[in-house]
């Protein structure tokens, strides 16, 4: 009994008609019928009584319809599974912060296509942590994250340094300074990451609450569209990178670098240091590097 087989009789006890079942299926109706006549040999048994009104199921046809249907199902759940297992090896799974995708541009994905035409870029945006941790789990082939890492485990490229920023509406107060420096981010409403990243959890412990600034923190979100929204509709300050900041110049948003000892991180392409990379892998990272460079994209200019 062979797929076909089954979706023929299944076709045909829908449709009751061996016309309409041949249109269905784009098939010819002698093929239709010279397949069912096949399928009721191998079974020993007649499945439809045929008139000039159509077909007719036969009991053997009631009984046995349900288990072919689940026979199909399941058959299409395999060989799907095995589409996607054969696909696989095509593709190049990425755990990335937030706003990378953005950053890069359709542009990116376009160019390494043409390039590329078999390979699939799978990006997951996600924290820094759930990244490695991706990586750790060899659920992904890089992370694209900050630093700082253990070299010892991960195989560390730098593709471009971000520095640390702040967004402001036009009106806040504290607009006219040239630089923000954390001192001033005493007793204002503050947007940023939130403390599943990594980066806020440190920089909040070690240069804000850690020095006894009271902050209050409005929210903890991604999305700068919305960080941004905020900014300008509830006058709080937005903490970010520049990279961020670059595809959000609006002239009622005021953008100001941070005046600390740490200005910023590297945003690195990370992969495991003892694993071997594909051939695939290779060339997309050597892709990426290439791309920003020539796009001018691994020097943040805000």
């Amino acid at each position: 009994m062979q797929p076909k087989q089954l979706q023929y009789f299944i076709t045909a006890y829908a449709t009751k008609n061996i016309q309409r079942a041949a249109e269905k299926l784009f098939v010819s109706r002698q093929g239709i019928s010279k397949t069912i006549r096949e399928l009721e040999q191998e079974l020993g048994a007649d499945l439809f009584l045929r008139s000039s009104k159509g077909l007719e199921p036969t009991d053997f046809a009631e009984a046995l319809f349900p288990h072919a249907q689940k026979l199909l199902d399941e058959y299409n759940y395999i060989t799907g599974l095995n589409t996607l297992a054969k696909q696989k090896e095509n593709v190049i799974t990425i755990y990335a912060l937030d706003n990378i995708v953005k950053y890069l541009t359709a542009d990116f994905f376009r160019d390494f296509r043409t390039l590329h035409p078999n390979t699939i870029l799978s990006i997951i945006e996600s924290p820094d942590e759930a990244a490695l941790n991706a990586l750790l789990a060899k659920n992904a082939d890089f992370a694209i994250t900050t630093g700082p890492l253990d070299n010892t485990v991960f195989t560390l490229t730098p593709i471009f340094y971000t520095h640390y920023c702040m967004a402001l509406s036009a009106n806040h107060p504290l607009a006219t300074k040239e630089r923000l420096s954390y001192q001033d981010l005493h007793n204002q409403k503050i947007i940023s990451k939130g403390r599943a990243f990594r980066c806020f959890r440190d920089n909040m412990e070690k240069y804000i609450l850690g020095n006894g600034l009271n902050v209050d923190i409005f929210a903890e979100i991604t999305d700068s569209d919305v960080a941004l929204k905020l900014v300008k509709e509830s006058n709080v300050i937005y903490i970010s990178y520049d990279y961020i900041a670059t595809m959000h110049k609006q002239p009622d948003i005021i953008w100001k670098m941070l005046d600390a000892e740490i200005t910023g991180q590297n945003m690195y392409i990370v992969s495991l240091k003892n694993a071997l990379p594909r051939k695939i892998c290779r060339d997309l990272q050597i892709f990426l590097l290439t791309w920003l460079a020539a796009h001018n994209k691994d020097k943040i200019i805000l």
